[in-house]
């Protein structure tokens, strides 16, 4: 029997790329990180909802399906409106959902995901076939791709050439895929993966993200267009006020 070749990014040649695993989604669990995008209709799924009708129309009115989801500082929710933006998505659309958050990973622990199987940051540092780090939930149409473990040379593995050949696996088939990415002031890996993505989309807080901050996001990911803003009420922390504001797809939109 021939055996289907694949060149892995540190120059290895592996026989067959290995597969991932499906698990059975914690309904508990996603409840509790208010991982919403799964569940019934509900109020606090409809401003998701929104976002979603918004990408699909960009999607098909430019043929984009690269979408980076950032913020100005930690804690604005963007990790939180990544995964629920991805679990909305896949109810209609197939969906990939990447984890490129290296140095401060939660996307596995808020979905609930095994800790023990190879991430992204194996990938990226050729040790592992991207197949490998793929996880789906039964029944659902996401694969989700997470990190590991942080990684301080975060700068080096998205500099190499194994992100475009990751993120182009994440578009195979037609899906959308969303990348959680760091917050743009830590360092300058988002500028590293800017640069491999079709647009972004900015979460900022209420009451605590700065226009001058979104300006210089706008400005530091150019040429690659801000396709929306996410106003974040906190709805990621249940015991402050819920909900998002609307979402516009226009490339100069964080900056207003």
């Amino acid at each position: 029997m021939n055996a289907e070749m694949q060149f892995i990014p540190q120059g290895r040649i592996e026989l067959m790329p290995a597969m991932g695993v499906t698990i059975a989604p914690d309904p508990e669990h996603l409840a509790y990180n208010r991982i919403l995008g799964f569940g019934p209709m509900s109020d606090e799924i409809h401003p998701l909802m929104m976002i979603r009708s918004a990408i699909l129309d960009h999607a098909r009115a430019t043929g984009h399906r690269l979408f980076a989801v950032t913020s100005a500082e930690p804690g604005n929710g963007k990790t939180h409106v990544a995964a629920n933006l991805a679990a909305v998505l896949s109810r209609v659309q197939p969906t990939v959902l990447v984890e490129l958050d290296l140095r401060r990973p939660s996307l596995g622990h808020r979905l609930g995901l095994p800790t023990d199987g190879p991430g992204v940051d194996d990938y990226l540092a050729g040790e592992c076939p991207w197949g490998a780090t793929e996880i789906r939930f039964e029944g659902i149409d996401l694969a989700v791709h997470r990190v590991r473990e942080p990684r301080a040379n975060a700068e080096t593995l998205l500099a190499a050439n194994a992100l475009p050949l990751a993120l182009g696996h994440g578009v195979e088939g037609g899906a959308i895929c969303i990348i959680d990415t760091p917050p743009a002031i830590l360092s300058d890996d988002l500028l590293l993966i800017a640069r491999q993505v079709d647009g972004m989309i900015v979460v900022a807080e209420e009451g605590r993200s700065s226009k001058r901050s979104l300006q210089d996001i706008v400005r530091s990911v150019s040429p690659t267009p801000i396709v929306g803003t996410v106003l974040n009420r906190s709805i990621s922390r249940p015991r402050r006020r819920s909900g998002y504001d609307y979402y516009q797809t226009q490339a100069d939109s964080a900056g207003a």
